[in-house]
């Protein structure tokens, strides 16, 4: 029998997301292989920016859903962890997370629900769980007697269907510190074993010969430049000299940022050696690299060097598929996917040093930080254990050939992803047999965000996108960052805490940098050109999008450009260009449903006719009793033809950017 359809959402592309890594590429399977009848649906941040700057009806409903969200939030009289959980999810990210529409939610690492509607939670680690409260590294849970009850009611919550991990260790600690039975009935293990023998392996890329192997580190599959030291970068930079010295021939690839020479050099590393040998034995690669990009890398290494103190999956399991004999340690959950000589090598030591059992709640907490006794024990491990390998190239191509079928046979992504969606669709089902919860109801918000989403052919986008923000250009006069598939623009270089990142974040707090999303950089127009108060028509505006649009490859040149821009602006004496003088304040259109539309500099303002003159000193202190502001004349105009439609808003507006209800 057909199953029904299931709409899900998918709220982990929110900016509260981001230190728990975004569009993560060890879930891409779910998407790669969704099944006809489920349609997933995921916030689109470049389509909402537009949407809550250019309609101020939404934008309206929005925050007034926000600032009822903050007055519930200030009356409850819940615990300080419960509140702290509620603060770092958020309120604006919750009121998003519940406008999305969908039957049920899937979370990935931490389970920040809107507990409006069934929730499954995918996750790799222990600690990141319960987030904030124990971070991976820090060797301690934070009130572990509060954390533990808040826990346990989100989990043991009728509205928790499942948890699923790859790491059998991660469900057990889950069981173990919860102790709650109704939470372990609903740990479940990803599974993606099939069928695979040595005669069906698919050898999916011939390796270069072993007479120059290649090694490839990688900072992690999310690509973060901080993992550096707990990737074991600075073991790998050791072990290579130690290679070198030997008198052997290779080649080291480092994908990751460089770490100031300072930081390498307390963690061991011989900078000006390493210094010498880049461009010739090693080549460091800093730039990012999209998934597609990272896999042909991968593919070309002979090993795939991963001696961290944490675990992580993709990267392990890419390895396997592809063959790059991963030689990793022996930290907790390394046991679920490699066994020592069969598929990889495992350093030993990781696992007794680092980790350990806290006291209070008897589960294993890691503790990051230098341990240099440890540090040349991997490193004498990687040197022997690799050269003993490199002796015998038989030995090594058998290993390689078992960590393909190893991977064929446990770690396929289309039984990985069935797999996940049968059981979605079992729990699902049982859920609403045994519930008297009636299939969800459309929220207010739902009909006027609903064309915000992310399409379905675009998940790639998403997923081939940093999971971090990544700086793609500073002009001096805008900043642009890249993540999780749109591009971020800021005027000036300012500093982002996390809610900043959020699309709400200039909506709802007071002193938030204003930014745009775009999917493209030819959406920002050339933004990040001139600065807010700058006005580019005085060069021509389409000068200044030729000039955005030749040099978008080369974001060294922006910057250059950009200073012409500005020398330009400051003295006005190039020969070549006439400055053309605008007016400060110009009358743009008239009598749009009883709106006058005003150019202010280079923004757009709308004031009621019967209002008199238009003041910018008015505007900042709210003083006209409807308007409406925006960046162009065609935005203004849909801003007052949507509203027109409804009954009359009559707010005020203190940030001069948009019309807003302030939420203090």
């Amino acid at each position: 029998m057909a199953r029904q359809s299931l709409n899900v959402a998918i709220p982990w592309s929110l900016s509260h997301y981001i230190p728990l890594d975004g569009f993560h590429p060890l879930y891409r399977p779910l998407f790669d292989y969704v099944p006809d009848n489920v349609k997933l649906s995921a916030w689109d941040n470049a389509k909402l920016c537009e949407r809550l700057s250019s309609n101020a009806f939404t934008r309206k409903r929005v925050l007034q859903a926000i600032k009822r969200k903050e007055d519930c939030f200030h009356q409850d009289e819940g615990s300080s962890v419960k509140r702290r959980y509620e603060e770092y999810f958020w309120l604006p990210n919750q009121v998003l997370t519940a406008a999305l529409e969908g039957d049920l939610e899937i979370h990935h690492t931490a389970p920040f629900a809107s507990l409006t509607r069934p929730f499954v939670l995918c996750c790799e680690s222990f600690a990141p769980v319960l987030f904030p409260f124990a971070q991976q590294g820090s060797g301690t849970i934070e009130n572990a007697e509060a954390v533990r009850e808040l826990y346990r009611r989100i989990l043991a919550n009728p509205l928790c269907l499942g948890i699923f991990s790859h790491v059998p260790d991660t469900l057990k600690m889950l069981s173990s510190f919860l102790s709650d039975p109704t939470v372990d009935r609903k740990l479940f293990p990803f599974v993606g074993e099939g069928a695979a023998d040595m005669n069906s392996v698919v050898d999916v890329s011939p390796k270069a010969s072993l007479a120059r192997p290649r090694f490839l580190f990688v900072n992690s599959a999310n690509q973060n430049p901080v993992n550096f030291f707990h990737r074991g970068g600075h073991l790998v930079l050791r072990f290579w000299k130690e290679f070198v010295a030997s008198g052997r021939d290779g080649l080291l690839i480092m994908r990751c940022a460089k770490p100031t020479d300072s930081n390498l050099c307390e963690y061991g590393v011989d900078v000006s050696w390493a210094q010498t040998e880049i461009g010739r034995s090693i080549i460091w690669d800093q730039g990012y690299l999209a998934g597609h990009e990272m896999r042909a890398l991968m593919e070309s290494a002979h090993f795939f060097l991963l001696p961290s103190v944490s675990l992580h999956s993709a990267s392990i399991m890419e390895a396997l598929r592809v063959g790059a004999i991963p030689v990793v340690s022996d930290t907790v959950g390394t046991s679920a996917y490699i066994t020592d000589e069969e598929h990889g090598i495992v350093l030993h030591g990781m696992q007794n040093e680092v980790w350990q059992k806290d006291e209070r709640t008897g589960i294993l907490v890691d503790q990051y930080g230098c341990r240099p006794e440890l540090d040349r024990w991997l490193v004498d491990q990687m040197v022997r254990r690799m050269c003993v390998l490199l002796e015998d190239h038989a030995m090594y191509w058998r290993m390689r050939s078992r960590a393909i079928v190893h991977a064929q046979r446990r770690f396929s992504d289309q039984r990985f992803a069935e797999h996940f969606w049968n059981s979605v669709f079992d729990l699902f089902a049982e859920f609403r047999g045994m519930s008297r919860i009636g299939k969800s109801v459309s929220g207010p918000l739902r009909p006027l965000l609903r064309e915000c989403t992310i399409q379905s052919g675009e998940w790639a986008r998403v997923f081939e996108s940093p999971t971090q923000p990544m700086l793609r250009i500073r002009t001096g006069y805008g900043t642009v960052w890249e993540l999780g598939g749109t591009l971020i623009h800021a005027y000036g270089n300012p500093y982002m805490r996390l809610n900043d990142w959020s699309v709400l974040a200039r909506y709802c707090t007071a002193d938030a940098p204003a930014t745009t999303f775009a999917r493209n950089l030819s959406e920002l127009g050339g933004k990040y050109l001139h600065s807010l108060q700058g006005n580019s028509k005085g060069v021509g505006s389409k000068f200044v999008r030729w000039v955005s649009q030749a040099l978008r490859p080369f974001p060294s040149f922006y910057t250059y450009a950009a200073r012409m821009l500005a020398l330009y602006r400051r003295h006005g004496r190039f020969k070549f260009f006439k400055p053309r003088v605008e007016p400060e304040i110009e009358l743009v259109r008239q009598g749009v449903k009883g709106y006058n539309v005003i150019r202010h500099r280079d923004r757009f303002y709308a004031i009621l006719q019967g209002e008199g003159e238009f003041s910018p000193e008015k505007v900042e202190a709210g003083g006209y009793s409807s308007y409406y502001c925006g960046q162009s004349v065609e935005e203004i105009i849909r801003s007052i033809m949507m509203a027109d439609s409804a009954p009359r808003i009559v707010f005020n507006d203190n940030d001069s950017e948009s019309a807003t209800v302030a939420v203090k």
